[in-house]
């Protein structure tokens, strides 16, 4: 079915050598060309995203500090000149997800829809899935519903003149070259693979705060990671109860 439809995924990656596989390995069943955008990793990430097929590696050079003004910048712009039927902007724990996936892209696709609607959810786990030889979304299945995470993160890069994401890519002011056709019924999930284990957070926020620049502090983008763990025990705390989101 692959052969029907074709979809490229452009992702950020920083330090991502955990999460890098989980996210390849999903994706590679469904994109015809993968860009890996590095924003200067330290750890083996890109060695291991050279090691999968169709796989484009470029560089974001921030001055070793995390901006998210420059992160905005290369969502808005990494995929344009893209034919693809539909191009992934994300970033690496994110999973756009339906259990019917690749049909629902097929019918958007002939319905000529320019952005299907995103349904998200944080996903979340105790412990990180380690198995890499399963998929992701057969580790871990649970979650809960996030509003915040209904990111236009797939859209026609033919009918989206520009997306036009806000920081952090939650939400978005696309422009069109021609108007956009909807479909209310034809819904995509976007799974956020965050959550999942304490420690495992713990260290990325860390490193995400030793890095972040004066002008993303000023602008308190990314205002999670300057909570410490904090923030990341109030969200498993909080927690308790999750849905099964995955069927």
């Amino acid at each position: 079915m692959r052969d029907s439809i074709n979809i490229e995924l452009y992702v950020l990656c920083f330090n991502e050598q955990k999460m890098i596989r989980h996210t390849l390995n999903y994706y590679a069943q469904i994109c015809s060309k993968i860009v890996v955008i590095d924003n200067q990793s330290t750890d083996n990430s890109i060695e291991l995203a050279r090691s999968y097929e169709n796989v484009e590696i470029r560089y974001l050079d921030s001055g070793n500090e995390f901006i998210e003004d420059k992160l905005q910048e290369t969502r808005n712009n990494c995929w344009k000149g893209s034919t693809a039927d539909y191009v992934i902007v994300c970033d690496m724990d994110e999973f756009l997800y339906d259990k019917n996936l690749m049909e629902k892209l097929l019918m958007a696709k002939h319905k000529g829809i320019a952005i299907p609607i995103i349904i998200g959810y944080n996903m979340m786990s105790d412990h990180f899935p380690s198995n890499y030889d399963t998929l992701i979304t057969q580790q871990v299945m649970h979650g809960k519903r996030s509003n915040w995470f209904d990111k236009s993160i797939i859209f026609d890069p033919k009918k989206v003149k520009e997306i036009n994401f806000s920081p952090g890519s939650h939400q978005s002011y696309p422009e069109f070259y021609e108007d956009n056709i909807t479909d209310n019924l034809l819904e995509l999930k976007l799974l956020h693979y965050k959550y999942l284990g304490r420690e495992y957070l713990y260290k990325k926020h860390e490193g995400y705060v030793k890095r972040m620049s004066d002008i993303s502090r000023a602008k308190k983008h990314g205002y999670e990671y300057l909570d410490g763990e904090k923030h990341i025990d109030n969200m498993f705390d909080s927690s308790t109860y999750l849905h099964k989101i995955i069927e």
